[in-house]
């Protein structure tokens, strides 16, 4: 006896809304409960870069922030403060503080650049790099792909046989 397939309802789970604590800038140095860079590490960073800056430690993502006060910024959540860099890797991985965070910082300053039009042209060249460099290794992934193909279409001469090494001998008869 065949019986008719049952209809299965399963309702649709909606997505729960994420805490305001997974927003990487309510981890500001106005909270509260934000945990700063060692003491040492902070005054090093005041004494030689700049004393606008402060570095706190994100629990959600587990990496280090660096910011900077800024009057202008009247966000709510960060009131006062700007996000410069989430301090991590090339491939996002953890990275301590060392002196990476002072390159970083250096190498984004305008002083270093003259100017922020020189930094921008800076940043755009790199970019323009960065694509140039992308396009040419996918040619190159596409005419290694293609190669095994064009070699197996090519005629083929064994040197054995009638042919005795000449691919045009069948031809001409």
């Amino acid at each position: 006896m065949y019986r008719q397939p049952q209809q299965f309802k399963q309702p649709i789970a909606r997505p729960k809304a994420l805490g305001p604590e997974f927003n990487p800038w309510f981890w500001n140095p106005n909270n509260v409960s934000a945990q700063f860079a060692p003491d040492h590490f902070r005054r090093r960073l005041w004494r030689e870069m700049d004393p606008q800056l402060d570095v706190t430690w994100n629990p959600i993502n587990q990496r280090w922030q660096v910011w900077a006060r800024s009057e202008r910024m009247q966000n709510p959540v960060c009131r006062g403060w700007r996000l410069l860099f989430i301090h991590n890797g090339p491939e996002g991985e953890y990275l301590p503080l060392d002196e990476r965070v002072f390159a970083r910082l250096l190498y984004a300053s305008a002083d270093v650049h003259g100017s922020a039009k020189a930094y921008f042209d800076r940043i755009a060249s790199e970019y323009q790099r960065d694509r140039e460099k992308t396009e040419k290794k996918n040619l190159d992934d596409q005419i290694d792909m293609a190669m095994p193909y064009f070699e197996h279409s090519q005629i083929k001469v064994s040197g054995f046989g009638k042919s005795n090494g000449n691919k045009f001998a069948t031809y001409h008869q």
